[in-house]
């Protein structure tokens, strides 16, 4: 089974990404479909104090919320057109009713519910003939924001530690319901030290680790024969945790992705796009 690993779109799908696409038998994406890039670098500006939305104003933060919900949504439907298998998580800039934004536009749960390709399992079990996926995707607040308070507001700092361990709580729960053996994991966020020192010097984290440390505990307990992450995009590549694979792809929206051979649940073979 050959299958195209891809995430990070970021409102953009190559034709050499789309190409590699058609010649697979299905695709994983750890989401990030929204280009957020305007965003994010407002929310770098203003990272202690008022929110990013408060420093440019109600009415262009809400047309910079609907070019990036318009930019993903174009990926999505892009993606079902190719009438192959679609297996997804959201990504943390997504457009997802559990994200709960202040200027939301609307959910891409709503908009992709006539899209038959598209296969969401974030928070979720799925089987692929007979493979099992597990996914769990979307925002996180990452184990560095714990151990390294990055708010000044004690009650934000609060609120950040107590969706830590509400993630961490329901990520346990998810893998104790059912059996769990032969499976991929598929995450957003990487796990704590693997592909997750940032690189980027306009990053108010740069230098530090955004993984996320509840994944290395499933990793280690649960053993996916292989994980699928992204989220950093400095990174592409192949890391180990015990006899677990863990693969970052690399982001779309830079022409990046990866194609795995997958044989009697186990890796065969796995080349980068670069």
């Amino acid at each position: 089974m050959k299958v195209l690993i891809a995430g990070d779109f970021h409102g953009k799908f190559p034709k050499k990404i789309e190409e590699e696409a058609k010649k697979a038998d299905l695709i994983i994406s750890s989401g990030d479909f929204a280009n957020s890039d305007k965003i994010r670098k407002i929310i770098f500006k203003n990272w202690v104090g008022k929110s990013w939305y408060e420093a440019v104003g109600e009415k262009k933060a809400r047309i910079l919320e609907k070019e990036s919900f318009d930019s993903g949504l174009k990926v999505l439907r892009k993606i079902n057109s190719l009438g192959k298998k679609f297996y997804f998580v959201w990504g943390n800039s997504d457009f997802y009713k559990e994200g709960k934004k202040e200027l939301i536009p609307n959910y891409y749960e709503d908009k992709i519910r006539k899209m038959k390709n598209l296969i969401l399992i974030d928070k979720k079990k799925k089987r692929m003939g007979e493979i099992q996926i597990i996914g769990h995707g979307g925002y996180v607040d990452v184990t560095d924001f714990i151990r390294h308070p990055v708010d000044d507001d004690r009650e934000k700092q609060k609120e950040r530690e107590e969706r830590y361990n509400k993630n961490k709580k329901e990520l346990g729960k998810l893998f104790k319901k059912g059996k769990v053996k032969d499976f991929i994991f598929l995450t957003h966020y990487t796990p704590y030290k693997i592909f997750d020192r940032i690189k980027m010097r306009g990053s108010p984290m740069y230098h530090r680790h955004a993984g996320f440390e509840p994944y290395n505990e499933v990793i280690k307990k649960y053993k996916p024969f292989l994980v699928v992450c992204g989220h950093m995009h400095e990174y592409q590549g192949v890391k180990k945790i015990g006899g677990s694979t863990i693969i970052n792809p690399g982001a779309v929206s830079e022409g990046k992705a990866a194609v795995v051979e997958i044989e009697k649940k186990s890796i065969k073979s796995v080349r980068f796009i670069r």
